[in-house]
């Protein structure tokens, strides 16, 4: 089982991408210190890379803070938002680049996928909202992920409006049709109160497969956030998985924290209105 902390990417809805170099930095070096298997710093867009932020128009941008590579890196985009194009041959920094897309694109997503992976990244899918795929659409996604070859395919509750029950039916379909040499992720969001014991559930779901498990810091993230990173690696220390929890907790308190006096990403009735609803986050109630 491998973590995938997104605090950077997914929390860039929060800060508008303005982190700041010295947090931006910080974050990457805790996340390093604790242990987690791989860090996503953020997004690729179309833009030149300003200070402070973490909307990259190249891998390389992101080189200034990266101070040591002890985890895998990941950058993600949105498909038809960035012109792959642009992408330069992997030279070691970034290993993964996360490809997000709606169902409307998945017979378009076989050719960004190839095209990532003739650069030389590993490529992970992300299909947004994959409550509205039927079965047959769901085996139709896990199948082009099987021909492209990726290295993962996830199951995405983008609007945080999953139930135990949404997910008790999605992963067989997953595992029965995903090839086992793929690895099958879970991001999930908390607009329900329902992250953590979903991913508790994903991961007790799928023992005999390799997994990835998405978090953030303090669940910092769009609408009412993601599962936490600093409960998830408690959960896993009673199953005999080990990260290093000081470095993280300690990381957090200087960090994180101060975030909470300018930012709320913890749960709301309007957030929860959404989910239960299964509504964008950007859409006004």
């Amino acid at each position: 089982m491998k973590i995938l902390d997104c605090t950077l990417r997914d929390g860039a809805y929060v800060v508008d991408s303005m982190f700041g170099d010295r947090n931006i930095k910080n974050i990457i070096k805790i996340l390093s210190d604790t242990g987690i298997d791989i860090i996503e710093c953020g997004w690729l867009r179309d833009l030149p890379h300003e200070k402070d932020s973490v909307y990259f128009n190249i891998p390389d941008d992101a080189r200034e803070y990266i101070t040591q590579k002890s985890s895998k890196f990941a950058l993600m985009f949105d498909y038809g938002r960035y012109d792959i194009n642009n992408l330069p041959h992997n030279n070691g920094l970034i290993d993964i680049i996360r490809i997000a897309f709606y169902k409307k694109n998945l017979d378009g997503i076989l050719f960004a996928a190839e095209k990532v992976k003739s650069r030389g990244y590993k490529v992970f899918l992300q299909p947004s909202n994959i409550r509205a795929y039927t079965e047959n659409e769901i085996i139709k996604l896990c199948r082009r992920g099987n021909f492209i070859g990726a290295d993962a395919i996830y199951i995405v509750d983008s609007f945080g409006s999953m139930f135990p029950e949404d997910l008790e039916n999605i992963i067989p379909i997953f595992d029965e049709t995903v090839s086992k040499n793929i690895e099958i992720g879970f991001h999930s969001h908390n607009n329900i109160q329902l992250s953590f014991a979903l991913t508790i559930q994903f991961i007790n779901s799928l023992t005999n497969r390799n997994i990835i498990i998405d978090s953030s810091l303090c669940g910092l993230g769009r609408g009412a956030g993601n599962t936490k990173t600093e409960l998830l690696i408690e959960y896993l220390d009673q199953q005999g998985i080990i990260y290093n929890k000081e470095a993280l907790w300690g990381g957090i308190n200087d960090t994180i924290l101060p975030f909470y006096d300018k930012y709320n990403w913890e749960y709301t009735p309007k957030h929860g209105f959404k989910g239960i609803y299964k509504l964008h986050p950007n859409t006004n109630i």
